[in-house]
């Protein structure tokens, strides 16, 4: 009998499984746990005709973390349709991402981290006009530690001053869902997939995604987690004058060190919702009017505080997030 060696090839080759039907077999064992590659996404959900609105990712790299002397040396925009009932994230309508020169020589430790260099950035500059022409279309600006990015882009580009934000690691209570951790590498990581982390485009795409998602614990979507705590007023507790001698019991309650940037106060402070104003000592504050106004009130830890609303929240040129 003769046997066609190339054609007993092809047929051998046609019945090995697939890196997908693999990784498919690993995952269905229960032994496994398989993270896959995240490749950029057109869109989640099919459209339909519910009304949507627009979000836009962001993320920066930088130089430091002191916005008053360190700079922005990359920006990455992500722009998504979304249903603000039901939290379903529809197109993704494009990525962007610029170099910014700063003006002097990055880092060692930052070149270290990004894999950003001074001959990537020599001559670069943000397309602010650019920037403002996508931010047009933008109801709802996110980032994963929006704190940080927030800072830096309303100092550089004023147009993000103007937008509603939301805070994708603190506005999704990721710990309750059974994810350990809200770092977005760990996120991702529990979510099953993974992302070239530390540049902003790619950390922009990856958040995008894990908002997305079903959350383990909850069954519900990400996104509309997210939407409906960003949605809540939130108030910054300031302790200020608090001795040193203080700095543990209020790192056990929560508070964190503000090192005076960017106009705020050299304190340690804490946010905490609405619903939990009255909590901690917090005397008869004004409440926030939920349209970014600032309000403050009265604290008492033992030392001063001054309560301010953190979140403009409400509406905002006619629409709400």
């Amino acid at each position: 009998m003769t046997v066609n060696r190339g054609r007993a090839s092809a047929y051998m080759r046609d019945m090995e499984p697939t890196l997908e039907q693999m990784a498919r077999s690993l995952a269905e064992s229960g032994d496994y746990r398989v993270s896959s590659r995240l490749e950029p996404q057109a869109e989640y959900h099919p459209p339909d005709s519910t009304p949507k609105l627009v979000a836009a990712v962001v993320d920066v790299e930088t130089t430091g973390t002191n916005p008053d002397g360190d700079k922005i040396i990359e920006l990455g925009i992500c722009l998504f349709e979304y249903d603000r009932q039901s939290g379903r994230i529809y197109r993704v309508l494009g990525c962007w991402e610029w170099f910014e020169d700063p003006g002097f020589s990055i880092p060692a430790e930052i070149v270290k981290i990004t894999g950003i260099t001074d001959e990537m950035v020599a001559g670069q500059r943000i397309d602010d006009h650019g920037v403002d022409y996508l931010l047009g279309r933008v109801v709802l600006v996110i980032a994963h530690n929006a704190d940080f990015d927030r800072r830096f882009l309303e100092r550089r580009l004023p147009t993000f001053a103007a937008k509603h934000w939301a805070c994708s690691r603190a506005d999704v209570h990721w710990k309750a869902e059974g994810i350990r951790s809200s770092a977005l590498e760990f996120i991702a990581y529990s979510l099953g997939f993974f992302h070239d982390g530390h540049r902003a485009a790619s950390d922009c795409r990856a958040t995008a995604h894990a908002l997305a998602q079903t959350l383990p614990g909850t069954g519900r979507l990400a996104f509309q987690a997210l939407l409906e705590r960003a949605r809540q007023p939130t108030w910054r507790l300031w302790a200020r004058d608090a001795a040193i001698e203080k700095k543990d019991l209020l790192k056990a309650h929560g508070y964190v060190w503000s090192a005076g940037v960017s106009g705020r106060p050299k304190s340690w402070y804490r946010d905490v919702a609405d619903a939990d104003k009255a909590c901690g000592g917090v005397v008869a504050p004004t409440k926030c009017d939920g349209a970014g106004s600032s309000r403050t009130g009265v604290a008492d830890h033992g030392q001063r505080a001054v309560l301010g609303s953190m979140l403009g929240l409400g509406r905002i040129s006619g629409y709400c997030i």
